[in-house]
């Protein structure tokens, strides 16, 4: 009997037949993680996660190889399900990552200014966020994003309007069936961007471990 878990708000469920064709009872996703043969939620609310389209996962880091690492790994694991990669972070760790794929796949990924898309002045939530579904949307297959703020372009960026972005983010990757994976320097970002992570994002890996149900996400409907 398998356990689901919703992608959206992190709700678990039995399924005594095995279906994934109904909607979550709390926000009526129709997105599920499955995990066969459990009978305890407990026992699978500790169990690694893996990526899958429509999850929107955060990466606390504050060792550079590390995060590099853990990117790279994700990156790759897309290219062997098909999927096209999108990167936008901070230079410094765009630098590794590539680094440690293949110059192929390094030339093939679409690469944006993290510090232009996430300006601080200038930021835009909603319009940020749809202007990656357009990106998303134009690709000729399923997409693979690694994305995250530059820390001196988000300074004196109002906190909500980056918390109302990841909100809408979450539902986007969702509605497109995206990966998505936000990066946030732990060192460097202003104080109140790591909260914002944990509070908006069901799946969570702290400086490059084991992907993980997020206990503190709290979901709450993108806001109009």
């Amino acid at each position: 009997m398998p356990v689901l878990e919703c992608s959206r708000c992190n709700e678990l469920y039995y399924s005594a037949h095995g279906s994934t064709e109904l909607s979550c009872d709390a926000c009526e996703c129709h997105v599920w993680r499955v995990f066969e043969d459990e009978v305890s939620f407990a026992r699978v609310s500790g169990l690694p996660r893996t990526f899958q389209p429509g999850d929107h996962a955060a990466l606390l880091y504050t060792d550079d190889a590390e995060a590099a690492d853990f990117c790279a790994e994700y990156l790759r694991e897309g290219l062997n399900r098909g999927e096209r990669l999108v990167i936008a972070v901070t230079s410094e760790l765009r630098d590794q990552v590539t680094s440690r794929l293949s110059q192929q796949h390094a030339n093939a990924a679409t690469i944006l200014d993290a510090a232009r898309i996430y300006y601080g002045p200038d930021f835009d939530p909603t319009a940020t966020a749809h202007g990656y579904a357009g990106l998303v949307k134009a690709q000729d297959g399923p997409v693979r994003l690694v994305c995250g703020p530059d820390p001196d372009a988000v300074a004196g960026m109002d906190i909500d309007d980056w918390q109302r972005y990841e909100r809408i983010a979450h539902e986007l990757a969702l509605d497109l069936g995206a990966t998505a994976l936000c990066v946030y320097d732990g060192r460097r970002l202003p104080i109140g961007f790591s909260p914002v992570a944990v509070a908006t994002h069901p799946l969570i890996s702290r400086g490059g471990g084991e992907l993980l149900r997020n206990p503190d996400f709290g979901y709450e409907a993108a806001p109009a």
